[in-house]
Formats: structure tokens, C-alpha cells, sequence
């Protein structure tokens, strides 16, 4: 009885500890407009693809590029409680595929991301 209790609670204890939150976004940034990423409750692996032409200023506390130039890439692993701000500092809008994982969901500009 003692190994049946011990088993159901290991395999509750995996299939309930490894949760992931897995999100592609599509996101435009209007012009002067910028997105934040709250502190981040657990460390968060972001992908972020400028589709546009333009620039896109990054503002953090943490040591990254200050830039994502137009039509590339950013990857970065957020540390748990960083920040992260991306502003649209252009005349025109500009448009951010973003993909994150993490364990726990994000907040971009006060709103959970799913």
C-alpha cells in the first residue's frame, strides 16, 4: 500500500512539475509606443524577429544589445525579475514576431501573455 501511495504521488509530482507556457505572438509596435515585459516571475527564454525594416530600441537594466536592427533576431534568456522594454522610436510601425517559454506566464504591458 506504502509503494502504491509513493508511486501516484511521484507520478503526480512530474506531470504537474513540469509545466511549460509556450507562446508565438505577432505583435506591431506603434510609432513612439513601446512594450514592457514585467519582472518576469521565472526565468524566461525569449526569441524576438523584427519583420520590420526599422529599428527597435531595447531598455533594460541588464547588459543586452541596445538595439534589435530591422529584419533580425534577439535571443535572450530574461533572468527571473528582469525587465525588459522594446520601444518604437520610428516614424512608422513596426512589427515583432515574439516566442517565449517559461514555466510561468508573462505580463507585457499589464496584461498576461498567453
Amino acid at each position: 500500500m506504502k509503494n502504491i501511495i509513493l508511486l501516484l504521488s511521484l507520478f503526480f509530482m512530474q506531470s504537474f512539475g513540469n509545466h511549460r507556457v509556450d507562446v508565438w505572438k505577432t505583435i506591431t509596435i506603434a510609432p513612439s509606443e513601446s512594450i514592457t515585459i514585467h519582472k518576469v516571475k521565472a526565468p524566461v527564454t525569449l526569441e524576438i524577429k523584427n519583420l520590420s525594416d526599422e529599428n527597435i530600441a531595447l531598455v533594460s537594466e541588464l547588459k543586452i544589445p541596445y538595439e534589435i536592427l530591422g529584419k533580425s533576431e534577439f535571443k535572450y534568456r530574461l533572468p527571473k525579475k528582469g525587465t525588459l522594454k522594446l520601444e518604437n522610436r520610428n516614424t512608422k510601425s513596426v512589427s515583432i514576431y515574439l516566442h517565449y517559454s517559461s514555466s510561468q506566464a508573462i505580463i507585457v504591458n499589464d496584461k498576461e501573455l498567453k
